[in-house]
């Protein structure tokens, strides 16, 4: 008899320990399962979810946490927290756990002022609660309140909709797929079933993703999922919502809102003790916070090393056993008056045994908020020099999931099919209420936007902004179709709209509208373009490390339309400079921009690169003569820390940049120099031409609250047949920032040229 294949043979085993109910049977929705495999397997995994396991009554395992919280920057995560912690748990059934603190580390602004002063101690913001209990849900670790994994809200807070709870078919389809085989050390195998979790509807309270599931007992093996909707904190929190009809949040600019989550990626691993029970192995969650203009990108790793189980069948006799069996001397038992005086007697065992002098702490210790019986060392410096922390969260290590694995489970999620979106599932915003619905500058004047989002479903979405300057009388409007995947943006577009020449260096955002409105400082070139492109980003959520475009439009001249400046209201004409002339061209074309960045540990070596080149070619409009050009440029910036550590440290950093062009260019793709984005102590495009080179240097003192910087630019721009070293433009300064760079002021002087000067620019988004 030929054998079965694997899948086949999984399905026998299924249909032997499952009964096979029909939907009427079951009372599941008639569609709710698109294959029969699906049916069985969700049952058998409901079941295990259902049923309580008392199997295990005792397990210590080596705990290892690691997380970190950076700001989204234009070139790179700025890490802004990082945590590394390692604890070993005592876990027995009806009993409190006991946790022993091996080692944590955190670094984070404010953390050493806190700590010097005597208002912290590094318990008190212990990333670490209670260990994993195996009768708890397995899908989450066991890590939320089980009040929140219901169908239905509870006090109007947050809550997931669980895919194994009564209901979850009226919320969730099923179907399975491919199977995942496990090896064991001894040679054993074991076999695990894919079940897809596809949404009904995409909702911020319902997750997609793919379980694994062990087919005879049920039991998850893996499980790989993501919100499936991201969560807005005003649409999806009822309180926050009906605050928002009542116009609460109006005078809430936009610069801050709206306030969302995407819960990206939950990663979690089961590993099989003594194939008797299965214990945890690995998490990882993935996901990104925003208010408005700031993105804080979040992560966390943890990892359990099982060290000893004890299960109910271990204490039960064996009454199979023989007269033969060898003795085994019954255990000592202590009896002790309190439980405080168990926990000194375990933590005076645990120094006898780690040569480490410990310390017993109750869960009712004063500023302690965990639910474990703590155990920690009498010598508080010790835990940040302990052999057991693991890496950062940015670094592979043996117990976490690897980047390939990673990648692989991007790739899981990628595939399943997108959840269809309700009819009314748009989003209509204008004017103050989002950071880029207002703008200021010299040719528009004062200008105000909407937009219009309209999920279509299937990945796709439709989306529209507009703007209306009220000095130049003229709207703009872009439209664009986007596929969004956690792989990539695809996006077609078309456009009548004002743009700049640098589109990296955001003069159509807020920090520069405000300097604009405020003090007449512009930096921005500005010109009309009309047509369509196709774009090629990352995910959302994710840095843009690189960007493809390829384009058609037609581009003309813009002039000043305003001068005026509130801080400068009575300066006369002349506030703000001319902006350049552009040439009246059709052009078509591609663009392609590299971005990686190397390195995330604030206290480290960092390096990245910035690689730009474009292809295109243009006609005068009416005349048939056409000429291309080719441009490229590329960009070098590394941060070097040179003495101190934490956030008392001095950092190097470097920045070579150098551009030119191959043929004849219209003037709007010229390269230009001057201003706090490429030539300190001088104007906007004091200097421009078809080629282009820069350098600068700064160092900073780091501080718990800011930083101060001293640095050194230089500049060149012209034609690089007449190259002449005369032409370099110099300039020096002093800065600081707070906030973590969020805003910057600084003072610099032009040293070389007659456009040399003193000059003092605020930056209030710096950091983007």
């Amino acid at each position: 008899m030929r054998p079965l294949p694997p899948a086949a043979t999984l399905v026998a085993v299924l249909a032997a320990v499952t009964p096979s109910p029909t939907h009427a049977q079951s009372g599941y929705a008639p569609d709710t399962f698109e294959d029969s495999v699906a049916h069985l397997l969700y049952a058998a995994a409901r079941a295990n979810w259902k049923s309580l396991d008392e199997s295990v009554l005792r397990y210590s395992a080596l705990i290892r946490q690691r997380s970190a919280t950076k700001i989204r920057a234009l070139f790179r995560d700025r890490t802004l927290y990082h945590n590394e912690t390692a604890v070993r748990a005592f876990w027995e059934r009806d009993r409190q756990p006991v946790v022993q603190v091996l080692g944590t580390r955190s670094e984070y602004p404010g953390r050493d002022i806190a700590i010097r002063e005597g208002d912290l101690d590094f318990l008190e913001d212990l990333p670490f609660d209670r260990p994993f209990d195996p009768g708890s849900d397995r899908l989450l670790f066991g890590i939320p309140d089980q009040g929140n994994l219901s169908l239905e809200p509870e006090d109007d807070e947050y809550w997931l909709a669980h895919p194994l709870a009564e209901g979850a078919d009226s919320l969730y389809r099923f179907r399975s797929g491919d199977t995942l085989t496990l090896s064991f050390a001894d040679g054993r195998r074991l076999r695990a079933i894919q079940l897809d979790v596809l949404p009904r509807e995409a909702d911020a309270h319902r997750i997609s993703g793919a379980l694994w599931i062990e087919p005879e007992s049920g039991a998850l093996v893996r499980a790989v999922y993501r919100l499936s909707r991201e969560f807005d904190a005003m649409r999806d929190v009822p309180d926050l919502e009906r605050e928002e009809e009542r116009g609460t949040f109006r005078f809430i600019p936009g610069l801050v809102k709206p306030w969302t989550f995407d819960l990206t990626m939950i990663a979690v691993d089961y590993s099989l003790w003594d194939f008797k029970a299965w214990l945890p192995h690995s998490m990882r969650v993935e996901g990104e916070a925003a208010a408005g203009i700031i993105k804080i990108p979040v992560s966390m790793d943890i990892s359990y090393q099982i060290e000893s189980v004890i299960l109910a069948e271990d204490e039960e006799p064996d009454p199979a056993a023989g007269p033969d069996q060898p003795f085994v001397p019954p255990l000592k038992h202590v009896h002790f008056k309190t439980r405080a005086e168990a926990m000194a007697f375990i933590a005076k065992l645990l120094s006898e045994d780690e040569a480490v002098d410990y310390e017993a702490l109750g869960a009712d210790e004063p500023g302690l908020v965990n639910s474990s019986w703590m155990i920690a060392p009498r010598e508080r410096h010790l835990v940040e020099e302990s052999p057991h922390l693991p890496p950062p969260v940015w670094e592979d290590a043996i117990g976490f999931p690897s980047d390939a694995e990673l990648e692989r489970f991007v790739e899981k999620l990628a595939d399943l099919p997108a959840p269809s979106v309700a009819q009314a599932a748009f989003g209509f915003h204008w004017g103050w209420a989002r950071p880029d619905l207002i703008r200021y500058n010299r040719v528009e004047g004062p200008a105000f936007g909407g937009r219009l989002e309209w999920a279509l479903g299937r990945r796709f979405s439709l989306g529209t902004a507009g703007f209306f300057g009220l000095a130049d009388l003229r709207p703009k409007v872009r439209l664009d179709l986007q596929r969004s995947t956690m792989q990539r943006r695809l996006s077609l577009g078309t456009f009548h709209e004002l743009r700049p020449t640098d589109p990296g260096g955001r003069y159509l955002d807020f920090g520069n509208s405000l300097n604009a409105f405020l003090f007449g400082r512009d930096n921005g070139e500005y010109y009309r373009a009309t047509g369509a492109d196709f774009t090629w980003r990352p995910p959302d959520g994710a840095r843009e490390s690189f960007t493809f475009r390829a384009y058609a439009e037609r581009q003309s001249a813009v002039a000043n339309e305003i001068d005026f400046a509130l801080f400068r209201a009575f300066d006369g004409d002349g506030t703000f400079r001319p902006n350049m002339k552009a040439d009246h061209v059709a052009e078509a074309g591609a663009e392609l921009r590299l971005s990686p960045w190397w390195g995330n540990d604030p206290g480290g070596v960092q390096l990245g690169v910035d690689l730009h080149g474009r292809w295109a070619m243009w006609r005068v409009p009416g005349e048939d003569a056409r000429t291309d050009y080719r441009q490229a440029s590329l960009t070098l910036r590394s941060i070097i820390p040179v003495a101190g550590d934490g956030w008392r440290r001095w950092n190097l950093g470097f920045e070579a940049a150098a551009g030119t062009t191959w043929g004849d260019a219209p003037v709007q793709r010229s390269w230009f120099l001057g201003g706090g984005t490429s030539l300190r102590g001088y104007s906007a495009s004091v200097v421009s031409g078809l080629s282009f080179a820069r350098g600068r240097v700064e160092a900073s003192r780091l501080f718990e609250a800011g930083s101060a910087i001293l640095f050194g630019d230089a500049g060149w721009a012209g034609d690089r047949s007449r190259f002449d070293s005369d032409d370099i433009l110099y300039g020096v300064g002093l800065g600081g920032s707070v906030l973590d760079g969020l805003i910057r002021l600084d003072f610099s002087h032009g040293l070389k040229g007659p456009h040399k000067g003193f000059r003092v620019d605020l930056y209030l988004d710096a950091i983007l």
